[in-house]
């Protein structure tokens, strides 16, 4: 068995979307990637594979006949792996590469006939653009010219990570099957999660493309395609466009009314999922909801479905205290009656492991960084007797598996959250959410058993409207928030 250690740059990722023509933007454009479930651009799977064989003899690249590989989970530039090269007692060589003790990449080698000795792709122009087809049908067929846009430029690539040895059908194979899962089938929403290429006699001209299965329920796709030479099937998911909170959803569960009428609610991570959820029930309930994005455009989708005079969007990262500061200026002399916090980083797998020490100290540094700032800002601007949600999760009750980072940092919130009741004399909602279907979890089987985000919003709204409890905290579990009905009369209010 022998290991090698890997760290792919921001500068490999953009040189293997140029030379394989895959420009995805989860891997290459910033602001798409932030709202997807990994919150920041990955690193595409065939460069991880490139990357990953560097580890292997050149024997034994030149006498493969096979190549699978699984994609388990994201990796990141500038993250170190470590690629673990081992033989099964089969005579298939194993490579895998490891973020901790989690692995990320899995690489099988079959011997067989040589994937070597196949044609490379030729050099072709393709567009930059990513396709955005509907979903496709079982049987759906594409065909093409079999080709990348800068072979060579693969070729120095992958030289340069150190995998010398591969053969070029085999980098070209690989860099193809990465544009059409990213570029065409699924295209622009794709989530690659595995491949297989293995020869075969067939001397296609070119590529034809088969969808051998595609279940709408779970978005996984798999085509299958013969190449020159080459037989691949590739594995991919494709993320749903999740739907924007609308008047209905937000008064589904809680009827609408003017029981908020002339109060100020701010609401921090305001612009998607479960903070976009709490925007529109506030709203509904007549509150004027200013609501926090990095970017403008979700909240002023909001404010074109609730009315420009009950959102009110704020642009600001709230890590940045300078950015918080100029925003709260800009609100001049409003009084804040409430303040949701519900910004959170992405939460990726990990593990209690000497490797994952820096990424889970970041991640908890940066989720209670998303509170305190904007806390600590809003605390002046709150008005007696006002109140703080906080969104936990679930996951204090029930610690997961492979998310210890989650929990810690969810634990740490709702610290905060006791402090700021007992210390500041806020009425503190704790809101420990269950598994809901947002751009967190929006993969394979991320929408089986979620709880709608608009039926916690308005659990969290009605704790906001009924306050009557006596003790300064409110911990609402996630079977609180998921079985939460309207009880009270509301008087009915028009959008």
């Amino acid at each position: 068995m022998s290991e090698r250690l890997i760290r792919l740059t921001v500068e490999d990722v953009a040189a293997f979307a140029a030379a394989s023509g895959d420009r995805n933007p989860l891997y290459t454009d910033a602001v798409f990637a932030r709202r997807t479930p990994f919150g920041r651009p990955i690193v595409p799977g065939a460069l991880t594979v490139f990357a990953a064989l560097a580890a292997v003899p050149g024997d034994r690249l030149r006498a493969t006949g096979q190549l699978t590989a699984r994609f388990s989970r994201p990796m990141l530039a500038g993250v170190t792996y470590r690629v673990a090269v081992r033989e099964k007692d089969d005579g298939v060589l194993s490579v895998v590469a490891y973020e901790g003790d989690l692995s990320a990449l899995a690489v099988e080698l079959t011997p067989g006939p040589a994937l070597a000795g196949a044609p490379a792709p030729a050099a072709r122009a393709v567009p930059a653009t990513p396709d955005t087809p509907e979903f496709p049908a079982r049987g759906h067929e594409i065909s093409g010219e079999y080709g990348v846009p800068a072979p060579a430029e693969l070729r120095a690539l992958a030289d340069r990570l150190g995998g010398t040895e591969v053969p070029d059908p085999l980098l070209g194979a690989l860099a193809w099957a990465s544009w059409f899962a990213g570029m065409r089938i699924p295209g622009r929403d794709a989530l690659f999660s595995g491949l297989r290429i293995r020869t075969t006699e067939a001397a296609e001209p070119g590529y034809r493309a088969t969808v051998k299965s595609a279940d709408a329920r779970t978005g996984t796709i798999v085509v299958t395609a013969a190449c020159p030479g080459l037989e691949c099937e590739l594995r991919a998911f494709r993320r749903s466009a999740l739907p924007a909170p609308t008047w209905d959803s937000a008064t589904r569960v809680l009827p609408a009314g003017d029981r908020l009428a002339g109060s100020n609610v701010l609401v921090v991570g305001g612009s998607r999922g479960i903070g976009a959820a709490i925007v529109s029930v506030l709203a509904a309930q007549g509150a004027t909801v200013w609501a926090t994005q990095r970017a403008p455009g979700a909240v002023e989708e909001l404010r074109r479905e609730f009315g420009e005079d009950r959102i009110r969007p704020l642009e600001l990262d709230a890590t940045d205290a300078d950015q918080v500061t100029a925003a709260f200026t800009a609100l001049g002399d409003v009084e804040l009656d409430g303040v949701v916090l519900c910004a959170g980083p992405p939460v990726l797998l990990s593990s209690l492991h000497p490797d994952n020490v820096g990424a889970i100290r970041e991640f908890v540094d940066t989720s209670l960084t998303m509170a305190l700032v904007p806390l600590t800002a809003a605390l002046e601007r709150l008005a007696p007797g006002g109140w703080l949600a906080m969104l936990s999760s679930g996951a204090v009750e029930d610690a997961p598996e492979q998310r210890p980072q989650y929990l810690i940092a969810k634990s740490a919130i709702e610290a905060l959250g006791r402090y700021s009741a007992l210390r500041h004399g806020l009425r503190v909602l704790l809101a420990r959410a269950p598994k809901m279907w947002t751009e967190m979890n929006n993969g394979p089987l991320g929408r089986m058993g979620t709880v709608p985000t608009e039926q916690v919003a308005s659990a969290i709204v009605g704790w906001v409207l009924n306050r009557t409890e006596v003790e300064p905290v409110t911990v609402l579990s996630p079977t609180d928030l998921a079985s939460w009905t309207f009880t009270e009369r509301v008087p009915a209010a028009a959008p």
